[in-house]
């Protein structure tokens, strides 16, 4: 069957229909729980759009996700927005405070969550907080039993009837509210549409076919040094479908950025709940992880498992290393050790996705000290405190110009107002450096804040 042909006039329930159509029985996800084809996805997501809709949830209406990474988190991302609905995605370490502040924000009507997520008693705050949602109609709990006064998400995905009605969205249609925020402050919204949430998706499988199904001349002349050393990996997976793994959570644009890369390209999404270091070499070993995306912090502490070199990595054919400051001699580090080239890609929670991306040929200072250069569709430009964009070589304040840049802030006009100009141009508050071919060097930030990629990083109690 002829695989699907993404674009960003597609709603993500058409482009996740398309790629279960095209590999029914391909394994889509893998857990320490269960084993799911695209075909079992799409019943499942189908099962609880029909669920959802049972409830009376309303187009447009917001459902949070209160869960770890787990396959249910996959279902109900992509139901709740085929249903119509608003996806709004929380940390489940997250304080009562700040689950009290986003869910009364959103003006929530539903929450799907754990009782207890490592700890965190999800319940016990959700339940002392409701009487100040007057919005909050559902307590969805992914539990068995479920507790008093909720519904068992499980219950919801049982037939009658699991084929969804059709046509509920349009691409421009909102998809999501994803809750981002500095050191100081309360959390705020980035609104996303179909649209936007898809479109970092087609540049990704844009730059995918340039690198390695269609390379040019050029890239294919520096791509010889890179295919001495791993020619032999690259050959063995050459033409499968790979197997992804990132431990970062999905409720963060690091996370769910890869998760939608993985599914829509019919690849396999390998599942670890939290982050721990020996689990996430265990696992690459297990399902011949093809592609480990983590932050810094991740490689770092993988790096200082004491049986490291014990473990078979000879699956994997790159790194990618995001989400936060990228020290080179760390990227040398995983490069060697980890025995595959490492990939550095740059983006935020406003823009989607990723923005900036290094290449696997590209030579070694701009392979371990740069974000690289532009997705394709993106531009990208450096500008001093008017917003004038300054020469090569000069720091300046990075903007990024794309499809899927957020549609603004939601309620914070006046923030909104600040962080993207009449033209569409989104101003990151990251200092950067651009040299004449484009690559670009972070070296600081202009705002006060710690989000790099669109991770959020609280304080801990």
């Amino acid at each position: 069957m002829t695989a699907l042909t993404l674009n960003n006039n597609m709603t993500l329930d058409q482009a996740l229909a398309g790629i279960v159509s095209s590999y029914p029985d391909r394994e889509a996800l893998v857990s320490s729980r269960a084993r799911v084809t695209y075909r079992q996805l799409g019943e499942r997501v189908n099962a609880l759009v029909a669920g959802l809709r049972r409830l009376g949830l309303a187009k447009g209406e917001k459902v949070a996700l209160l869960l770890p990474n787990c396959p249910e988190f996959v279902y109900a991302f992509f139901a709740i927005g085929q249903a119509g609905g608003v996806v709004v995605p929380m940390n489940p370490l997250y304080r009562r405070w700040e689950i009290q502040h986003i869910l009364s924000d959103a003006e929530a009507a539903a929450v799907i969550f754990v009782p207890q997520a490592w700890g965190n008693d999800l319940l016990g705050m959700i339940q002392a907080a409701r009487g100040e949602l007057p919005a909050l109609r559902h307590l969805i709990v992914h539990a068995d039993p479920a507790p008093e006064g909720t519904i068992s998400l499980e219950s919801l995905m049982t037939p009658p009837n699991p084929t969804p009605p059709t046509n509920l969205v349009a691409p421009d249609d909102l998809f999501g509210l994803i809750y981002t925020s500095g050191t100081t402050g309360v959390p705020k919204a980035a609104m996303h549409t179909h649209r936007t949430m898809l479109t970092p998706v087609v540049a990704s499988d844009k730059l995918r076919h340039a690198m390695f199904d269609r390379p040019s001349l050029a890239a294919m002349a520096r791509m010889t040094q890179v295919l001495t050393r791993y020619g032999a990996r690259f050959l063995r997976w050459a033409g499968k479908p790979q197997t992804l793994l990132t431990p970062t959570p999905f409720h963060a644009m690091a996370g769910y950025g890869i998760m939608l890369n993985c599914l829509l390209f019919g690849y396999r999404l390998a599942i670890l709940e939290r982050f721990y270091p020996a689990q996430t070499l265990e696992l690459i070993q297990r399902e011949h992880v093809n592609v480990l995306f983590a932050t810094p912090t991740m490689f770092s502490v993988m790096l200082d498992v004491a049986n490291f070199d014990q473990y078979d990595k000879s699956s994997l054919l790159y790194c990618v290393m995001g989400a936060a400051p990228c020290p080179p001699q760390l990227v040398r580090q995983v490069r060697e050790r980890f025995g595959c080239p490492v990939i550095i890609s740059f983006g935020a929670t406003e823009v989607s996705g990723g923005a900036l991306i290094t290449r696997i040929e590209d030579p070694d200072e701009l392979q371990t000290e740069t974000v690289g250069r532009v997705f394709p569709n993106v531009r990208v430009k450096v500008v001093d405190d008017q917003r004038r964009e300054v020469p090569p070589g000069q720091v300046g304040e990075l903007a990024c110009h794309m499809d899927s840049v957020m549609k603004g802030y939601y309620k914070a006009p006046e923030a909104t107002a600040e962080a993207i100009d009449t033209e569409g141009w989104y101003y990151t508050g990251d200092l950067a450096v651009m040299d004449e071919k484009g690559y670009v060097r972070i070296v600081g930030r202009k705002k006060d804040m710690i989000i790099r990629g669109g991770q959020n990083i609280y304080p801990v109690e």
